[in-house]
């Protein structure tokens, strides 16, 4: 019966009409806002997204929704407009802060399904003239002109096809990330006095215990790299409970960094020759910057191909693979 509700509750939220009938009837220099509230790799994936935008419009004024989980990586994009939401958890919160764009919005672009309150209440409460959306089952979603190529593609290829059946120009379907200027400088200064070059980024941390990789395994990797001649930097978030422990049984096997930003880790992984990681935001910037990675995801992860890496050189295995089988020298070694 809670389920009927909300699908109730989610319906009556989208049951709105556009006021326009295409892209080609928004003014020259709309205001152009999009609903990022999700992961920092998703805001990665829409890239391609704000490029059509540009591509159309160089002088739309174009505002990211986001909250702060990608907060970071959204103002970093010179491209955009940050404006941050508190956690989807409180969407209640999201009318009386956007109220001031009521009514006052081209164009509302939907990178996700709006199957979701915090996403619904976003077009509810604004009333824009126009919705794009990547899905078609809300009725206040302005319909493709062809169907979504979304098979076997990476996201951020299903984003330019997305804006491409749109009726938007062709654009490079690849993740794109910027980097903080200040932070940048900071952390290469750190780099350069620690002597840490040549190097490749290891992270097994995950948002879910499943997806990350044990202290055990991190080391046992970590050693073979090692064996390989090849230096290796531990992306060791700050918030970790056990920072400590992993601290003490990794420093003899590679460069331990705690990183309190997705910022630090951006550079850090620029700087890299090369990337190992469980499936999360790491290896889609690791795609950005076409660093040769090695991706470790779990048997159901490894069926999704739209979160595969996508540099020129790959590795992906699952979480319960050998440690020979992980580390592909091939893919890592220059």
């Amino acid at each position: 019966m809670a389920s009927l509700h909300k699908k109730l509750f989610r319906g009556f939220l989208n049951n709105r009409k556009n006021e326009l009938k295409s892209i080609n009837e928004v003014t020259t220099s709309p205001m152009v806002i999009i609903d990022a509230t999700f992961q920092i790799g998703d805001y990665l994936s829409i890239s391609p997204i704000i490029e059509a935008v540009i591509n159309k419009w160089p002088t739309a004024r174009i505002i990211v929704l986001c909250t702060t989980r990608n907060a970071d990586v959204v103002h970093n994009d010179e491209r955009v407009e940050c404006f941050v939401l508190p956690p989807k958890e409180q969407w209640y919160k999201y009318p009386k802060m956007l109220n001031k764009f009521q009514k006052k919005i081209d164009l509302l672009i939907e990178p996700a399904s709006l199957d979701r309150a915090h996403r619904c209440i976003i077009g509810y409460t604004l009333k824009p003239k126009l919705t794009i959306c990547l899905h078609q089952e809300a009725k206040c979603v302005l319909p493709t002109i062809t169907e979504i190529d979304r098979e076997n593609i990476s996201q951020a290829q299903v984003s330019a096809n997305m804006m491409l059946s749109y009726g938007f120009e062709k654009v490079d379907g690849t993740f794109k990330v910027y980097e903080n200027k200040i932070t940048k400088v900071k952390t290469e200064q750190f780099l350069k006095s620690n002597h840490i070059k040549n190097y490749i980024v290891f992270n097994p941390f995950a948002s879910s215990s499943e997806r990350s990789l044990s202290i055990e395994k991190s080391i046992g990797i970590l050693t073979k790299v090692k064996e390989g001649n090849i230096d290796s930097v531990l992306l060791l978030p700050s918030y970790i409970s056990n920072l400590n422990e992993w601290q003490d049984k990794l420093k003899n096997v590679c460069h331990v960094i705690t990183v309190s930003s997705i910022n630090e880790s951006l550079t850090i992984i620029k700087n890299s020759n090369g990337v190992i990681s469980v499936d999360t935001s790491i290896v889609h910037i690791a795609s950005s910057y076409n660093k040769p990675t090695i991706g470790i995801y779990t048997h159901a992860g490894i069926k999704v191909i739209n979160w595969m890496p996508q540099s020129d050189k790959k590795h992906i295995v699952t979480i319960d693979s050998p440690i020979d089988e992980i580390v592909n020298f091939d893919v890592i070694a220059n």
